[in-house]
């Protein structure tokens, strides 16, 4: 895409954005580079907060930072207030639940009821939370992007809460989009495969059957990967880009998968 100013002057919540080299901090960048105004949010990694926000605001946009926990009963509510308030606006275009959590256990009986509870906390109810605080101040052409992964589709018994909470999303993404596609609103999620988060350039993409061959979870994913390489932040950022434009008008409730051809049929 071309750097035209589309999301000029909207605002745009990007959870778990703060890290330097990630999902969350591309796509705020994404969204910056075409004019939107950003709010990220971090939970714990604030060290590399302002080195974020001054990457942001050197493309002539404004951006705040918000620190909560996404597993909170209040996230929800806490964003949206620091969003209104930081950018004297009663407006909010567009919404990205991007922080997400996963724990490895070594197969059912090894779940904690607390892994349970944790995740589905974090990677569906914060959501949820969010798009319900935020929709008071969603107008016709405001969008919500969910990001979401492969293993909710795959499955895998090493992260079966975390595939499970997931799922949930993809679910609550075609629900919502139900409600919301006769309000002007567009609800969608992107499901990324493997992301490399190495500092861009530092490492080879490619991935051999050699190297998951000891990792049940890299090995599954790559024996039904049709690219058979890792992704980076910028082509999922670019995906989420597309859904936040206006040219992604007549787009709802799908999940748009950034897996290298994971999920098409073998």
């Amino acid at each position: 895409m071309s750097k035209e100013k589309y999301l000029e002057g909207q605002l745009a919540i990007v959870t778990g954005s703060s890290k330097v080299v990630g999902i969350g901090s591309a796509t705020a960048l994404a969204l910056a580079e075409h004019g939107a105004n950003i709010l990220i949010h971090y939970h714990a990694t604030s060290h590399s907060v302002e080195e974020v926000l001054a990457k942001i605001r050197a493309l002539g946009v404004k951006a705040a930072a918000v620190q909560a926990d996404a597993g909170h009963p209040n996230f929800g509510k806490l964003l949206v207030a620091a969003a209104l308030e930081n950018f004297h606006t009663d407006t909010i275009n567009i919404v990205v639940n991007n922080a997400g959590l996963g724990i490895t256990r070594d197969g059912i009986t090894s779940v904690p009821l607390k892994d349970w509870d944790y995740l589905f906390h974090i990677n569906i109810r914060g959501p949820f939370l969010l798009i319900q605080a935020a929709l008071p101040y969603m107008k016709p052409g405001g969008r919500i992007i969910n990001v979401s992964t492969v293993m909710a589709n795959l499955g895998s018994y090493k992260l079966i809460v975390y595939s499970a909470s997931k799922a949930a999303m993809n679910s609550m993404t075609s629900s919502v989009s139900e409600e919301l596609g006769p309000k002007g609103i567009t609800v969608n999620t992107v499901s990324p495969g493997p992301i490399d988060l190495a500092p861009p350039g530092s490492t080879d993409l490619t991935v051999t059957m050699d190297q998951v061959k000891d990792d049940a979870i890299a090995w599954r994913i790559h024996s039904n990967q049709h690219i058979k390489r890792r992704g980076t932040p910028q082509e999922v950022a670019d995906a989420i880009l597309f859904l936040a434009s206006p040219m992604s008008s007549y787009i709802t409730g799908q999940v748009i998968h950034v897996d290298g051809g994971i999920n098409l049929p073998l």
